[in-house]
């Protein structure tokens, strides 16, 4: 899904399929959006601010507008420059997925999580399609049944054009308004969508630890309508070994039969546990740089936007402010729902039925619990921690510079 949405705009190949050739078109068409959005935008804006300083709004509509359009832009660069570390994320997310066995609660759990995941991607591409289509139709439906040529509103003209609204000055205008808008909102949702992605990876391996280990309650407890179920299924299905020693298919009545499984079960949770934490490292790796410039670009766009909200039109004050807000909304929550599902393990490790196991099995269990004390969690440079707390120092901190100003 996401390398269809950046191939709109010329990446080909966002995961470095070393099967996918470059070719020079789609280089062409990648720099010519590039060029197009930051002339029209960053570059236009710039120098009507430039001419408009030190007035108060006119200044604060042109830093809106600049500082908005530098978050889809760092997005592209973003997506064109990490294919190789991408390439190794989605690889070791394949191998994640086959690693849970088939049939299991674990395996229905991770794909439960995808398919949600997959919704609310399609939610995002929906949501910003509809803003960004707007902001261009309307200036199309009021052309059409008012008496003047209207264009998408920006504080300040595109640089070089004058008496925009005659021909052919209006159409160049709004061709490359529209060739600006559409870059933005396919590298907005290609982004979105794939820190959506990488995030339910995680969480699915969350949920699937979980699951086992309420399977390892059910087997000490002993829940007879899940012992067949959970007996049948081999969770060292990709591990070198004898085939003879495998526990599937044994008796889970005997009590020798239950602590090798509740074994088996376990050592699959610290295993699953170590690959989790080694995808998460690699996720921080990539988006570590990102999180940061985007936190403080969207505190500039969030001031400005609060600053022009009475002086510029609403579709304006509208679209800005949700390409501000959604990254940060994204980023907080998907953290916060990364630190709870970490808590939901921990909780998890202690509902297992530790006390009714063997001494090995409970070391186990306890080598689980001390890791599972530490949660996964992202950062902006390792020094911002992304998660509800965040995005209320963020609106705090929002507040105080927006008083300041006024």
């Amino acid at each position: 899904m996401v390398n269809n949405i950046q191939r709109f705009i010329g990446i080909r190949n966002v995961f470095g399929d070393k099967g996918i050739p470059s070719k020079l078109f789609s280089a062409f068409v990648a720099t010519l959006f590039c060029c197009v959005h930051f002339y029209v935008g960053s570059l236009s804006q710039l120098i009507y601010l430039a001419q408009v300083f030190p007035d108060k709004i006119k200044s604060f509509q042109a830093i809106n507008c600049a500082s908005a359009i530098l978050v889809p832009l760092s997005k592209f660069f973003f997506m064109f420059t990490s294919s190789s570390r991408l390439r190794k994320i989605m690889e070791l997310s394949h191998d994640g997925l086959t690693a849970l066995p088939e049939n299991s609660a674990a395996r229905k759990s991770m794909l439960t999580t995808l398919r949600k995941a997959y919704m609310v991607s399609w939610l995002v591409v929906f949501i910003l399609v509809v803003i960004h289509v707007m902001y261009l139709v309307l200036p199309v439906l009021f052309t059409i049944f008012g008496n003047d040529r209207y264009l998408p509103s920006m504080p300040g003209d595109i640089y070089g054009i004058f008496s925009k609204y005659e021909s052919p000055y209006y159409e160049i205008a709004f061709t490359l308004t529209i060739i600006a808008t559409f870059f933005s909102v396919v590298n907005q949702t290609g982004y979105i969508v794939l820190f959506v992605v990488l995030l339910a990876h995680e969480l699915g391996h969350f949920y699937a630890i979980c699951e086992v280990l309420h399977e390892v309650r059910d087997i000490i407890v002993g829940q007879e309508n899940n012992l067949d179920a959970i007996d049948a299924i081999d969770y060292n299905n990709n591990e070198k070994k004898d085939t003879k020693q495998t526990n599937v298919g044994v008796n889970l009545n005997s009590e020798s039969s239950k602590q090798k499984k509740i074994e088996e079960m376990l050592i699959f949770c610290v295993k699953r546990h170590q690959f989790l934490i080694k995808l998460h490292a690699k996720i921080c790796d990539l988006y570590k740089v990102i999180f940061v410039a985007h936190f403080f670009i969207m505190i500039i766009v969030i001031v400005s936007t609060l600053q022009t909200l009475n002086s510029w039109g609403l579709i304006n004050t509208f679209l800005t402010g949700t390409s501000a807000v959604t990254p940060l909304v994204v980023y907080c929550f998907g953290g916060e729902m990364l630190i709870s599902s970490g808590l939901a393990m921990r909780d998890a490790v202690y509902d297992c039925g530790w006390e009714g196991m063997g001494v090995r099995q409970a070391r186990i269990v306890l080598l689980i619990l001390c890791v599972a004390q530490h949660p996964l969690y992202f950062t902006a440079a390792g020094i911002i921690i992304m998660n509800r707390e965040t995005f209320g120092d963020v609106a705090q901190v929002v507040y105080k510079i927006y008083a300041v100003f006024n």
